[in-house]
């Protein structure tokens, strides 16, 4: 049953084909907008600690290369290229602390 504060909104889906009357909360509103990621952006899954880098500027890497090892939680972790390519960037050196999100390095 709707509040008399609610209003039905109409949303588009599978290509603008068909359309469905839903009510949306004012927090699925103000959500941050979804964006595609960047592949040549490799950034860090969690928190932690750099142990070790891996490659250079200017490297040539392979597809799910590890690039990167760095810890969290007590445990050691491997950072891995989705993409090959050349490595355009390094932002980290082995005893960086990051935080989850932070570009570790980019690709060409």
């Amino acid at each position: 049953m709707l509040d008399k504060n609610m209003q039905l909104e109409t949303l588009l889906v599978d290509d603008e084909t068909s359309s469905y009357n839903t009510i949306l909360t004012e927090k699925y509103k103000k959500r941050k907008p979804w964006i595609l990621p960047d592949n040549r952006k490799i950034t860090a899954f969690l928190p932690g600690t750099v142990t070790n880098v891996l490659v250079n500027k200017g490297d040539i890497v392979n597809e799910n290369q590890t690039v990167v090892k760095f810890e969290a939680m007590k445990m050691v972790n491997n950072v891995q290229t989705l993409i090959g390519g050349k490595v355009k960037d390094v932002y980290v050196k082995a005893g960086d602390k990051f935080q989850k999100g932070f570009v570790l390095l980019e690709l060409e």
